[in-house]
């Protein structure tokens, strides 16, 4: 379908509070526009109320905005005096109080406002859409629909569109494209009915649990630690996303819920336990209060995190939670599924406990189809885009069997959907076939082909599931994408870069030559690395095989460098976290199409080390040529820039932060929907293989010899006297130094590549002798953290 009528690059966002000032945010994020209006100020200046909101966005952890001064471009107005401004805009989102009155009253503004094609919004999280713009005249309601965004915008993948009877079909389309593409989110198309997808079954989610803590059966730890990962729910678990989301809020959605579904069977969870309205009325609604289920206490030996006692409301100190099933659990089963599985069919209080919660969550999802959606993986992506879980609902029966669950339901009394046996009556087994690549659909009773989370998307997954695999080992895999290019993913716990890793890497690409066009690296997980496997390295190197790492380091570097030289087009998609050798590949592509949530950075030093993989050559090089570009004559101010970065192990907070660190080119693409990644990172591949690609000569770089060694030696002594960095700090920094200087050269000069790349490795190995980067690696790999030592 054309969506030609439909452009958005203007956008006005009506309301400033914490939601309308963070979607106006992810907007500039994204690129467009943003007129932000609210109440006109009584006295001075008539917008300080939006202005207010606009100055704390960079107050706000985690930040809204890619760059702090984004915030510049974030037009502040008011309802009144700019209220005609709105005719020129193409999307209107309402974020204004939560009281139909009000909203109605703005909606009724908005139809004399709005010019033609304008589609307006609202993100109201409980209100029925359908009401707010009933009215309204039919052309505006033809271009009204809900876009209910999940708290922190940015960061939150969840996006429900909740079209209304009136509006048009083509609204309905054009948006969930844009939210999905321009803003990257992941879009659930949901019915117009109370609290929509993800609120209806995670509140009831957490009301259901609520009294098993309330009654004493569990402590809030212990609940946190069952429904956490170790079952695929989210980080936050159950009490811990109760105080982020806040208490008060968490009441005040149940009590709204309770009248308005009528026809619920379950109803009756969402009167919340007389305990839990008692803690809310004394104020402690969470994370915003400082105490909700848990509590910041500040002891002598730094921070706590107490738990609340059920009757005293008192807190006390945490126990660690632990039960023999878990503990087995954990062990034996690699899966999160098998774990599930295993833990729900205990004879034990925890199984009894997760077995029970779990028929609550199936049960009351299986039956809010076709009443809240038709769609299961609606469900399912809803809860896990937008209160993070790993399994959906859904998911989670399968991995549970659905046949066997559904025995033991019935023979515990409990009533079971018919649509739900319909399904093990047409002899399939799960909900999901992801080897056959369907899904079964519990309103219509039909098997249908899975929807991808993105129009265009591609995924490993599915090119597994197509057995599109070239070959592979535990640690990476070479798959074909189609059209000529290869995907190359990284399959190791961390997606750490082994040796193993590294010599499939240039295995692939001996292969990629022969068979392929264009190399694509990138994959389904979380982050894209955390860098070099330390462990590895450091297992070897107590053994006493020290020319094993030695040798390791060096094909490392040669296959990292050796990326830009061969003579096929390489494109790396980074996301998420992207670290030390992670950033050396980034380096050395040809291009990068990269997340906008990329945290990426040379991080070496705070290992004790320093970037030998062609990175600490490569930031060089770059600082070099800006100097050429801008006609500058003193290339010390830049070398130090970069040296800065790399010496202080800089982690960039987005990519546009990246680019500004010199880790990505201003050419480079940003996407901003992580599941459009490889998609356009294949279709940057298949345009350079197209133009003709040849790879570039080696080049020749200039480096400053004794000059520049001085000048960020000199940088280093102050930095070390003012106390901002440490003893050790400062060797490891002397050494990047060296290496960034060329080594100890009378005067400045150009030289050969290779002859960085020989100093990378020479110091690398020289810090690796050092007892105190052993220390710092340890500390690493133990903590997960920094040693400052």
């Amino acid at each position: 379908m054309s969506h030609k009528r439909f452009a958005i690059q203007k956008v006005a966002v009506l309301g400033s509070g914490t939601m309308g000032s963070q979607i106006a945010a992810h907007c500039v994020n994204a690129g467009l526009e943003v007129l932000l209006l609210d109440l006109k100020s009584e006295d001075g200046d008539p917008d300080q109320i939006a202005k207010e909101s606009i100055k704390k966005l960079g107050d706000m952890n985690p930040a809204p905005l890619a760059l702090p001064e984004y915030a510049e471009h974030i037009t502040p107005g008011n309802f009144e005096d700019d209220f005609d401004k709105l005719s020129k805009v193409d999307w209107i989102c309402e974020a204004i109080v939560e009281k139909m009155e009000v909203k109605k009253d703005m909606m009724a503004r908005l139809d004399q406002a709005r010019s033609g094609n304008t589609i307006v919004s609202s993100n109201t999280s409980g209100l029925p859409i359908g009401e707010i713009s009933k009215d309204c005249s039919e052309e505006f309601q033809k271009h009204f629909l809900g876009t209910h965004f999940f708290n922190p915008p940015r960061y939150m993948k969840l996006l429900e569109v909740i079209p209304t009877g009136n509006t048009s079909g083509e609204v309905v389309d054009f948006m969930s494209r844009f939210c999905e593409k321009t803003l990257g989110k992941g879009v659930v198309h949901c019915k117009d009915t109370p609290n929509f997808i993800a609120n209806r079954i995670g509140i009831f989610s957490m009301a259901s649990i609520m009294p098993w803590f309330f009654d004493g059966s569990f402590r809030a730890e212990e609940i946190d630690f069952l429904t956490g990962t170790l079952t695929g729910y989210s980080k936050a678990a159950t009490f811990r996303t109760a105080d982020m989301s806040g208490l008060d809020i968490i009441h005040h959605v149940a009590n709204n819920l309770y009248p308005a579904i009528p026809d619920d069977e379950r109803r009756e969870v969402f009167q919340l336990p007389e305990s839990f309205q008692k803690m809310v009325g004394e104020g402690k609604h969470g994370n915003k209060a400082g105490e909700g289920f848990y509590k910041k206490v500040q002891t002598e030996s730094g921070k706590e995190y107490k738990v609340i006692d059920p009757d005293s409301h008192e807190y006390e100190s945490q126990i660690d939670p632990e039960f023999e099933s878990t503990t087995h659990a954990k062990k034996e089963f690699k899966t999160l599924g098998e774990r599930l599985k295993f833990l729900v069919n205990q004879d034990d209080k925890v199984g009894q406990f997760l077995w029970e919660i779990h028929c609550d969550l199936l049960l009351y999802s299986a039956n809010r189809i076709p009443e809240i959606t038709d769609s299961l993986e609606a469900i399912d992506n809803a809860m896990k885009w937008g209160f993070n879980w790993e399994l959906g609902p859904f998911e989670r029966w399968d991995a549970i069997g659905v046949r066997e669950s559904v025995e033991r339901m019935q023979e515990e009394g409990l009533e079971v959907p018919e649509s739900v046996l319909e399904l093990l009556e047409s002899g399939r087994e799960q909900f999901y076939d992801n080897d056959a690549g369907t899904v079964y659909n519990l309103a219509t009773g039909k098997v249908e082909p899975l929807n991808p989370p993105a129009e265009g998307a591609l995924q490993v997954a599915h090119l597994k599931s197509e057995n599109k695999e070239v070959f592979g080992n535990k640690s990476a895999g070479l798959y074909d994408m189609g059209d000529g290019i290869a995907l190359f993913e990284f399959r190791t716990k961390q997606c750490t870069l082994g040796f193993e890793l590294m010599e499939t890497l240039a295995e692939s690409c001996d292969k990629v030559k022969q068979d392929f066009e264009a190399l694509v690296i990138g994959h389904d997980g979380d982050n894209f690395t955390y860098g070099a496997n330390l462990l590895e390295a450091m297992q070897l190197w107590q053994q006493g095989d020290k020319e094993a790492v030695r040798e390791g380091a060096k094909s490392f570097q040669e296959t990292a460098v050796g990326l830009r030289y061969q003579p096929f087009p390489v494109v790396v998609a980074p996301f998420g976290r992207s670290l030390g050798g992670g950033m050396e590949l980034v380096l050395h592509a040809d291009s990068v199409v990269a997340h906008h949530e990329l945290y990426g950075g040379l991080v070496e030093v705070g290992v004790g080390l320093i970037p030998a993989g062609g990175g600490t050559k490569e930031m060089l090089r770059r600082a070099m040529q800006r100097v050429t570009e801008e006609d500058r004559s003193d290339p010390i101010p830049y070398i130090k820039e970069v040296f800065k970065t790399m010496g202080m192990a800089k982690v960039s907070p987005s990519a546009a932060k990246a680019r500004e660190y010199g880790y990505l080119k201003e050419s480079n693409a940003v996407v901003m929907n992580r599941d459009l990644l490889l998609a356009a990172a294949k279709e940057e591949a298949r345009t350079l293989a197209d133009h003709g690609y040849r790879p570039p000569f080696r080049p020749k770089i200039k480096v400053m010899g004794r000059e520049g060694l001085s000048a960020l030696k000199l940088m280093l002594y102050i930095m070390h006297e003012s106390g901002f960095i440490t003893d050790y700090d400062k060797v490891v920094a002397e050494k990047l130094a060296w290496v960034m200087s060329g080594g100890d050269l009378s005067e400045p000069q150009e030289v050969q590549e290779e002859y960085i790349l020989k100093l990378e490795r020479e110091i690398f190995m020289e810090l690796l002798e050092d007892e105190r980067t052993h220390a710092r690696i340890e500390h690493m790999l133990k903590k997960g953290k920094p040693l400052r030592n």
